[in-house]
């Protein structure tokens, strides 16, 4: 299996995902329709033909590949009908399809069976066994399943933020960013890029056995099997690919070697090791927690428990169903209605929203003009909120629409009194509109709050976004107390009385909260 594990390259294809090879084909005497995905042979069933019923059993399918993680999911079934990269194009059969169809005519007591196996074989994901069987009757599940993951990963990787400096543990090796402008270049075209990441991985991973992260697995030789596996062999094997180029590489490499390790050793290996990495400054402490996520979704879709797999919430189902209520043609939906738990609106998904963002709670003024896509996620639009205040990100948020009552956060614990909750890294800014207002709370400790309001939604220009046009006032400094210690600290400071620990704190040279830079803060944001 390690042989067959597609690489994960950090590089956007341009190719889109739609080329599908369609036949009628004979089970029990009743027609129905075989698509195929031209590149990797990736098939799908239905018993009417029409892209609707298609996007319908894609979906589904879509929604129980291991080798995917959420964020793929998510924009693979946004993608389904919102961009038309699975529309199938009728066309001369290909040897992938032909194979296909002969499998079935010689074996059509199996899918005989598999179609009564069911009492009404009506559902859209009744239809997924029938994929299995076939997958199966050809002998190459696993290697189609990964080669369309791989066309995922290159569409869509998932993208590794780089973390705020302030790591308290020095790493013992080079940062592997150093090596970005190679990712996803041909591994057998330039070794001695590969001879130089190499020794730095091994490095990385000694480091790790040594930390207290890594203290915590017990069984040093079989986690640097792993770690050597993963990042020396799986990361290297095709294209250069680190740990700071996709997210969803260790997700990938864990269902492509479950039947070589014990699926808890892997998966705990994996999920350590990136929390090892966010303890050392190379990602951040939410990717860490994403990259466990993930494997524990996969886990749970491998072994059958697929109601395990979104542990916080039923926000991946909703979309499912949101999904297939567009696809609808008499119940389609597409406009911004969050009461009915859509993360996306279409209309707004490629505009421009203009938003006014302030401190509550502090005088003097400090306060944020900016502009952000809507199709950024809820996330996206918090971590850039807290950026422009000059936070870091070291804390946990939230976000509320205080007009939808809809409360955006990855915590399982608390939602409050009569909020729906939604996934932040779910639901799009496409979702708001004019005149709407947020508030995100930043640091429960400190408990810092900006006052969100949608100035104007307008056609996307030219220039990049998130962007800032203006801007008041300095923002937060983190870890001060919150309101009260900033605003000591501001009394403080216009007397020219700063506590020389404080000065020393704050790294020898007081904060003016009365200047700002927008220079600096684009540059942050960017």
């Amino acid at each position: 299996m390690a042989d067959r594990l597609p690489h994960n390259t950090g590089k956007i294809s341009q190719k889109p995902l739609r080329r599908w090879q369609l036949s009628p084909v004979k089970i029990d005497n009743k027609t129905y329709y075989l698509y195929v995905e031209e590149e990797t042979g990736l098939p799908v069933f239905t018993d009417k033909l029409g892209e609707s019923k298609f996007s319908q059993v894609a979906i589904n399918f879509l929604n129980e590949m291991p080798f995917l993680v959420d964020p793929q999911r998510t924009w693979l079934m946004q993608n389904v009908f919102s961009f038309n990269l699975y529309r199938p194009i009728p066309s001369a059969e290909n040897e992938k399809l032909k194979n296909y169809l002969q499998i079935i005519a010689r074996h059509q007591a199996e899918f005989k069976e598999t179609l009564n196996d069911n009492d009404d074989f009506s559902s859209t994901e009744d239809f997924n066994d029938l994929v299995y069987l076939l997958l199966a009757l050809s002998g190459n599940d696993q290697e189609v399943l990964m080669q369309f993951c791989q066309l995922v990963n290159e569409e869509h990787p998932v993208k590794v933020k780089a973390p705020r400096p302030g790591a308290t543990i020095k790493p013992q090796f080079k940062d592997p960013r150093i090596w970005v402008d190679d990712e996803g270049k041909a591994s057998a075209d330039n070794p001695a890029t590969v001879q130089a990441i190499s020794p730095n991985n091994q490095q990385m991973i000694d480091q790790f056995i040594a930390s207290a992260d890594g203290q915590l697995m017990g069984d040093d030789k079989t986690a640097r099997r792993i770690l050597d596996q993963f990042l020396n062999h799986f990361m290297l094997k095709d294209k250069i690919c680190m740990v700071t180029t996709n997210l969803a590489a260790p997700n990938i490499f864990f269902a492509g070697t479950l039947d070589q390790i014990d699926e808890d050793l892997l998966s705990a290996t994996l999920s350590n090791f990136y929390i090892f990495l966010s303890h050392i400054g190379i990602v951040r402490q939410s990717a860490a927690r994403d990259v466990a996520d993930y494997l524990d979704t996969s886990y749970d879709i491998i072994y059958g428990e697929p109601e395990l797999a979104a542990p916080e919430d039923d926000c991946q189902d909703s979309l499912i169903q949101q999904l297939l209520d567009e696809l609808a043609p008499v119940q389609a939906d597409t406009s911004a209605n969050v009461g009915n738990r859509q993360l996306i609106n279409p209309q707004n998904y490629d505009q421009a929203y203009v938003i006014t963002a302030k401190l509550a709670d502090f005088k003097p003024l400090a306060s944020r003009t900016f502009v952000i896509k809507g199709s950024s996620t809820i996330e996206e639009l918090a971590e850039t909120v807290i950026l422009m205040f000059y936070g870091d990100l070291a804390h946990l948020y939230d976000a509320i629409n205080e007009q939808t009552e809809e409360f955006y956060t990855q915590s399982a614990d608390f939602v409050p009194g009569g909020m729906t909750k939604v996934k932040l890294d779910l639901a799009t800014v496409s979702l708001l509109n004019e005149k709407d207002k947020l508030t995100i709370h930043y640091d429960y400790g400190d408990g810092w709050e900006f006052k969100l309001h949608v100035q104007k939604i307008q056609p996307v220009t030219n220039e990049e976004l998130p962007h800032v046009q203006k801007a008041r006032g300095y923002g937060i400094i983190e870890d001060i107390g919150g309101v009260g210690g900033l605003a000591q600290y501001y009394d403080d400071y216009q007397k020219g009385q700063v506590e020389p620990d404080l000065l020393d704190w704050l790294g020898g040279e007081p904060i003016d909260l009365n200047s700002v830079d927008i220079n600096e803060l684009n540059q942050l944001i960017k």
